[in-house]
């Protein structure tokens, strides 16, 4: 309604193009997003004020220190690595002895 200016029982949104439609949605659904984001960070401060360890905690949940690595990126390497060293302990050429009379 904000974008257009026109009531909710307007006929103009029964004819609006599909894409259009569901593109405006996203967008209005990523403003609610970004606001309630805003406020979330506007409570953490207001609260630090109060009790600054549970405003460091919840800031430390949202945005951790560390970060975990790419497991399936690991497991390839793993794998890899088995397979070659299951290639490489392969069977070795037996050499034929010369029988000595």
């Amino acid at each position: 309604m904000k974008e257009f200016g026109k009531l909710p029982d307007d006929p103009f949104y029964e004819h609006i193009n599909p894409y259009l439609k569901v593109w405006l949605y996203e967008g209005w659904i990523h403003d609610r997003e970004l606001e309630t984001e805003r406020l979330k960070q506007h409570g953490i401060l207001i609260g630090s004020f109060f009790n600054p360890e549970m405003a460091q905690k919840m800031i430390k949940d949202d945005k951790p220190d560390f970060e975990t690595t790419d497991l399936d990126e690991t497991s390839k390497a793993v794998r890899a690595q088995i397979l070659e060293a299951t290639m490489n302990t392969g069977r070795k050429k037996r050499r034929k002895h010369k029988v000595v009379e």
